[in-house]
């Protein structure tokens, strides 16, 4: 099997030179989606599940000879198993919106805003469900990508009605399952453009890849 990440064997951009354009489009120095931790079953999953990740990411950026870029990686994980265990999408969503009002100037220096950073737009998301998927296989798991900036009020008729989804019957429900071994690195450059959201977009269950 190769060792090209996935995503990367079906394009052929620079993924390092363009969060480094990112970076500085945005005078930003750190990147990468915020991770909200709502299962809390197994700790030595978990820490699996970080270290594969963490894998995947420096497998990527080992392609283009580019480790240089995971030193303005930031990996946050938000858990807190009184809070976020079981936690549903949309109120992870109300957590995030909350953190990614104040964030960009903590993070990225006094009087800097957001830019069109994907880091305060969206979010990753690992449940039990989740997490169980990536433990029964390694190179086939996902992970739940949510959007920051989605309200079923203001979707208007998007469609026929769907099976629900936390009950919501929208086909575009504010979040999708993604591979967990592109989401940090190959949705992160697919998702920069505000409409990109729904070029990628899959209704789960189906899962979306890089």
């Amino acid at each position: 099997m190769s060792n090209t990440p996935p995503w990367i064997q079906k394009t052929s951009f620079n993924c390092a030179e363009n969060i480094e354009s990112y970076l500085q489009e945005d005078g930003h120095r750190t990147w990468g989606f915020v991770i909200y931790r709502c299962t809390y079953v197994s700790d030595v999953d978990w820490n699996k599940f970080m270290e594969l990740l963490r894998r995947h990411i420096r497998r990527s950026f080992e392609f283009y000879n580019r480790l240089d870029i995971m030193d303005s990686l930031s990996l946050t994980i938000i858990q807190d198993q009184s809070i976020f265990d079981d936690a549903s999408t949309s109120f992870v969503r109300e957590h995030f919106k909350q953190w990614a009002a104040t964030a960009p100037e903590e993070e990225q220096g006094e009087g800097i805003g957001p830019g069109l950073s994907q880091r305060y737009r969206y979010c990753i998301q690992v449940d039990d469900y989740a997490l169980e998927s990536i433990m029964e296989d390694e190179n086939d798991g996902y992970v739940n990508l949510i959007k920051r900036e989605w309200d079923p009020q203001s979707q208007g008729d998007r469609g026929p009605v769907e099976d629900p989804i936390e009950d919501c019957t929208l086909h575009d429900v504010g979040w999708m399952m993604v591979d967990y071994r592109d989401v940090m690195v190959g949705f992160h450059y697919q998702l920069r453009g505000y409409n990109n959201w729904y070029q990628e977009y899959r209704r789960p269950p189906k899962v979306a890849h890089g």
